[in-house]
Formats: C-alpha cells, structure tokens, sequence
C-alpha cells in the first residue's frame, strides 16, 4: 500500500481506494502546483476532490497509477524546494536575504539582462522579461500602532491619565490572481510587546485577502514632536505673562510651536487647540507652515493647524490672538487643552520584521534538444518563470548529475541573480549531457525562491497637552531688621526678616529672596538661614541657599540668595492665595567705623507655574545708622544718718558724663542679710547670695549728663551692724 509523505502538506495512502490527510483543499493543491496538475484527467482530478474535500474514499480502478504519479510528482517537486545538505551556507546567506525589503518606488526598471556569479564573475544566465511586460508587486507588511499620551506642560506624563498603546501586523495579498502559500514571518525586537512566539506562519492567503494579528506594549514613549505654547497676557510677543488684570480687556497673545525632535521626517500633523468660552474674538495671525483657521464645534471654538509633515529638527509655529475681561481678583480662566497627532515612520515598541518569505505561483523546467548530427547527445537549459504578479527573488537554482550529485550543470547561490519581476524568467547557460542510447536525459533539481516584502511601519501618536491657569497674580512683601542704630567698632549681630504675602488669586510656585551684604558686615551662614510657611518652620533643599562668596570675609560684599523653587512638587506645595512665607537669617555687624551707614539692598519675587513674568518687590530705603558711643559715668555711695537712732538712708547715684545715651544700664548693691531694708526708691529685683542681700535695677536709657539717684534705709539687727554694708560694695 503506497503512502507518499507530502511533508507539511500531509499524508495520502493509495489502494484500491484513496485516501488523503491534506491541510489544503484540492483547488489550492491545484493551484501551488499548475504544472503538475495541468496533466491529470478530469476523473482524476474529481476523484481527488472527493477525497481532499469530502473527507471520501473513492475507488480508483483505471486511475490508480496516474494519481500516484501525480502525489509522487508533487512529492517530487516538494523535495525539490531548498538547499542541498552541501549547501548550509548558501542557506545561511538565503536567510538574510528574507530580511531585505523594497519600497515600490525602489522597483527596478524591467530589462533583459545577463547574470553573473558573485565570486567568479562568470555569466551565469540571463534574466528574460518578454513582450508582456506588467507591473510587479509587492507583498506588504505592515506593522500599524497607536498610542495616546496625556502629558503636563512640561512634557511630563500626565499621573491622572493613562497612556494607551496597541499594535496590529499585518499581511496583505494584494495581488487579484495569486496565491501566496507557506508564509513565513519572523519578528525581532519583541520584548516590549506581549507577542510570545516571535515566528508568525499562515499557510495560504488567496487574493486580495489579508491576515493579521493585534499586540500590545509597554515602551517607554516620547512624543517625536515637542510643542511649547507662548502666552503672554500682556499682548505682547516678546514677554512672557500669565497674570492677569482687574476690571480691564486683557489681549491675549498665545504662541504655540512645534519642533521635529528626531532626524527622520514626521507626517499628517494635526494640531488642535482649543478655546475655552471665556475668550473672545480668537483670530490667526500667522503660521509659518502648513494652514490653519478658527473652527467651530457644537458652539465651541478650536483652532485647527495643518502640516504635511516636519522634516527632521525642523520647528514651526502658530500665532493667535483671543481677548477676555476679569472682573474679579479670584476669577481664574483655562487656557485651553492642546491635542495633536502625528505620524512617525516606525514602531515605538521597537519590534521589527527579521525575514519573511511566501512562495506564489511559479514554474521552472529543463529543456533537453538532441543535437541533429550527434545522436543521444542533449543541449540541456534550465528555466526558472515568475507566472505571479509578485517581485521574486531566486536564491537557489541546483541541477545535479542523477547519479553522481558532485558534479552541478547549474549552481547558483543567493545574491547570483537580481530580483525576477512579474512575467519574467531567468534562463540558465547550455550545458550539454550525453545520454545512454535509447535513454532520455534525467537531473536532480534543488530550487528555493521567495516572494520580496515592502516593510510598511508606522505609528499614529496622538497627545493630548493639559492646559493651565490664568490668575490675577499679586504680591505683599515686607523686609525689615529689628533695629534702628548700631554701636561703632563692635561686633553686633541683628536679624533680616523678609515676608511675602500672596495677596492675589493665583498660586505661586517660586519664591526668592535675594540681598546684597555690603563690606563691613557678615552674611549667615546657611544652616542660620530659617524659612517659615505660614508661622511655621520648614525644610528647605541645601542648595536653595547660596552664600556668595561662602566665606566670612568682612571686607567684600556677599550675596545671600535663597531660592524656593517648584513649590507644587514640594511637600509644602504652592503658595496659596492669603498664604504667606518668611526668610529670617542673622546680619552681624563687624567694628564697623562711626561714618558706616547700612543700606538694605534685598529683593522678593515670586512667579507663578508655568513661570511668567516674575512679580518683584524692592526693600523700602532702609539705613541703619552707626553710632560713635563712648561711655563716661560716674557712680557714687552717700550713707548718711537719720534723727532716728539706728537708721539710715543710702543714696547710689549714677551720672552720664557722656555725649550719648547709655541704654540697658545696670545697677547692683550689697546689704548684710542681717540689716533691715526700708524706703526702697526704685522697684529693684531683690536675691539672697552668700548671706547677703543682692538689690538689682534696670534703667533703659540714661541721657547725657542725667543723674539717676536711688535711696532706700537700712536698720541694724542682732545678726549685723550697719557698719558692714560699706565693707564692700
């Protein structure tokens, strides 16, 4: 019982009857072999479709020996297909061939022309194209994906929206005659994605049919194209500005540019920009490529921007202009959401095609013409046909002795012979065999072709950009130091404060403090440098403090800078409207001379998220005087007695012989324990130390030549005499 292995085909067993385990239905098998089937009989080709299609086991009777020829001759032609065992890298080179592909512009001009071996350089053959010539194609593959980003102003990926990404391949016949069969598609670069087998097989695609199959990924993704979006609430194209203005017509001029990031070209670039209902009469003062106009949607404007494309690094921009009035500190209007989309020629996932290859209809033969005057002796000639409408690549062609495989008529190798357009055939060079008398001539061939691709990749990005907030921005600030005079020659330190209120309605996201600290005084140093929110103390980054130079040098000026800077990303957040934040840090004056004068130079500015023009805030024309102040005080004790036996009266004096006001003065004085106070002149604060009384005064200012005297009685006791209080003062 003969069972001829159709290998990835089947099984077909032949007795009486037939039988057939085929993948593919008689018409294909028919169609993947024309040559062959061309010859069997209607009865037999009706049998055939009995058993492929109908699952039946027809009887053969007369027919039998013709339809095992056929399914041997299909055999046949199956083993024909390939490389020889010989051959590993010339299948090898094959191999990387079915990663090339064409674009259908790149698809030579049809000519005759002869082909040569790559190494010898010897003419091989000759690719004939015949009268009827027609156009060839392709077979596209396409790999399609989209995504949708969402991204802040700043380019960053938005936290509160998703990106999506999908992908889809693609195969097509897009021939409306031929078959392609035993496809073969190899991917590379799969990681990101969620394909698990990276080799895709389909094993027939009838024409004008496709297959495909969807992906998704998780690549990182940038958008090719940056865009920045200019505002100026001022009107103005050269000032960058997001505060507005009360109970005024605010002309708004909005800049929005668009700029090719990578080498490569990107295409059908859409912009969207849309106009919140609060704006007014929008118009279009230019572009500088592609075109643009002011739509309008279910009552809502948009303005729409047109580009073919963006050649690599190449920028564009639109100008437009929109007006809207603020009635009220607290109002606060949108901008507008921006959206565009863009195709880039390219997957983001990163996935490429590694090869393909998909036989199509094709026929190759050996014509052998005996020779008129020499008998048995044969011209023999190999014919490979492209019949399909495809661009075919011939990368094998071996016609072997029958018995003795070593020696080869035909060997061609992979890059021998340029790609065969449709209708064309490559004919080889004569060779000639002498045959047995009464024999015919027989080789054995080994034939392997593939169909060309052009590799089709491209992404549609869609993204969508968050608008933002315009608000009337407004600014208190309040710089002082806690002290109006500073003595001369003295180290004397004092204290900057600098406070800013947010008194407007929108947030603020920096704020800075910077002063200028002249020659004669020290700057703090960092870690004296205190910041507070609201009343309250708060970490601030190291290197939001600069100290310039960061020395304590008092003989250069130094610069103290401090820097609060995205305050919405920190825990303290933006400062809010009513919000306030305070810089507190230590000045120390060093012996500075009686002509030195201290003159604030700070400023305060605060801007808003995205930054615009700043709000600034100077110190008000502060001086702190030094003043030359020399003390000169005479003190003095005058005990005397009074008419009551045992009582008397203690007069301290205190004079200011100086030309300046003494301030904080202090005053002490000792009575024994034992002694007994009265009539005390002045509220003193009284200690005990050491078995005596201490009496302590304070006097806050004592002026040039003011005497301040201070009385008060003392009696003696059993324990001391009023003797000992002179004893020591």
């Amino acid at each position: 019982m003969p069972e001829i292995n159709l290998f990835t085909l089947g099984t077909v067993k032949v007795t009486k009857k037939l039988k057939t385990i085929i993948n593919i239905s008689s018409e294909e098998l028919f169609e993947k072999y024309p040559e062959i089937s061309s010859g069997l009989s209607f009865e037999s080709k009706d049998m055939i479709r009995l058993a492929m299609d109908d699952g039946l086991e027809p009887q053969l009777r007369k027919k039998k020996d013709e339809i095992i020829a056929y399914f041997e001759a299909v055999e046949s032609q199956m083993l024909q297909l390939g490389f020889g065992s010989e051959e590993a890298a010339e299948k090898e080179e094959a191999e990387e061939l079915k990663g090339e592909e064409m674009d259908a512009s790149d698809i030579p001009e049809q000519k005759d022309q002869d082909t040569f071996d790559e190494e010898s350089k010897q003419k091989e053959g000759k690719i004939i194209i015949g009268d009827q010539q027609m156009d060839s194609k392709l077979v596209p593959i396409k790999i399609k994906e989209k995504i949708a980003l969402y991204q802040e102003r700043d380019g960053t990926l938005s936290t509160t929206k998703e990106t999506t990404r999908e992908g889809k391949i693609e195969i097509l016949n897009n021939s409306d005659k031929d078959r392609l069969w035993d496809i073969d598609l190899k991917f590379e670069n799969v990681s990101q994605t969620d394909i698990q087998d990276e080799s895709f097989a389909v094993e027939e695609l009838d024409p004008e049919t496709s297959k495909d199959f969807e992906y998704t990924f998780e690549a990182d993704v940038a958008s090719k194209l940056d865009i920045e979006e200019f505002i100026s609430t001022v009107g103005d194209p050269d000032i960058e500005s997001y505060s507005l203005a009360v109970g005024a017509e605010n002309e708004i001029f909005m800049r929005i540019k668009l700029k090719n990031t990578e080498y490569e070209e990107v295409s059908s670039i859409g912009v969207f920009k849309f106009i919140p209902d609060e704006f007014t009469n929008p118009q279009i003062l230019g572009q500088s490529a592609g075109s643009a106009e002011i739509k309008d949607k279910d009552g809502k404007n948009y303005a729409h921007w047109e580009l073919e494309k963006l050649d690599g690094n190449e920028e564009a921009t639109l100008d437009l202009r929109l007006n809207v009035y603020i009635d009220s500190k607290d109002t606060k209007i949108r901008t507008g959401e921006i959206a565009f989309k863009y195709l880039t020629p390219e997957s983001v996932s990163g996935i490429e095609i590694g090869s393909f290859d998909a036989y199509t209809n094709n026929s190759y033969n050996i014509v052998t013409s005996e020779i008129d005057d020499e008998p048995n002796k044969y011209e023999c000639k190999f014919i490979f046909e492209n019949t399909s409408e495809f661009m075919i690549r011939l990368v094998n062609a071996d016609v072997y002795n029958e018995e003795d495989t070593s020696i080869k008529y035909v060997d061609i190798d992979p890059n021998d012979i340029p790609e065969i357009p449709a209708g064309g055939k490559w004919e080889s060079n004569v060779w000639t065999f002498t045959a047995e008398d009464g024999e015919y001539p027989t080789f054995k061939t080994k034939v392997e072709f593939f169909t060309i691709a052009d590799h089709q990749i491209a992404t549609k990005v869609k993204v969508n950009i968050v608008d933002l907030e315009l608000a009337v921005a407004a600014l208190e600030g309040v710089i002082s130091y806690g002290i109006e005079k500073l003595p001369s020659f003295k180290i004397t330190p004092f204290n900057l404060s600098g406070k800013v209120t947010n008194t407007g309605g929108a947030s603020l996201n920096e704020v800075t403090l910077v002063e200028n600290i002249q020659a004669e005084f020290l700057p703090p140093k960092p870690s004296q440098v205190e910041v507070y929110l609201n009343g309250n103390i708060i970490d601030v980054p190291a290197d939001a403090i600069k100290i310039e130079p960061d020395d304590q040098d008092p003989t250069v000026e130094h610069t103290v800078t401090v820097t609060l800077e995205n305050l919405k990303d920190s825990y303290a957040g933006p400062l809010q409207p009513e919000e306030d934040i305070e810089f507190k840090y230590p000045i120390t004056a060093y012996n500075p001379t009686k002509e030195t004068l201290y003159k604030a130079d700070a400023i305060l500015t605060a801007n808003t998220f995205p930054p615009g023009k700043p709000i600034e805030i100077r110190a008000d024309p502060i001086e702190i005087m030094v003043e030359h102040i020399r003390r000169n005080i005479a003190k003095g004790k005058y005990i005397q007695a009074l008419d009551t036996e045992g009582e008397f009266e203690i007069t301290l004096s205190i004079k200011n012989m100086g030309e300046s006001e003494l301030t904080n003065y202090r005053l002490k004085e000792k009575v024994a324990a034992g002694l007994i106070l009265s009539d005390i002149s002045h509220e003193a604060k009284i200690s005990e130390k050491e078995g005596n009384k201490i009496l302590a005064w304070k006097f806050e200012t004592i002026a040039p030549n003011e005497v301040i005297k201070v009385t008060y009685k003392i009696s003696p006791s059993a324990e001391a005499k009023v003797s000992e209080t002179q004893k020591d003062d």
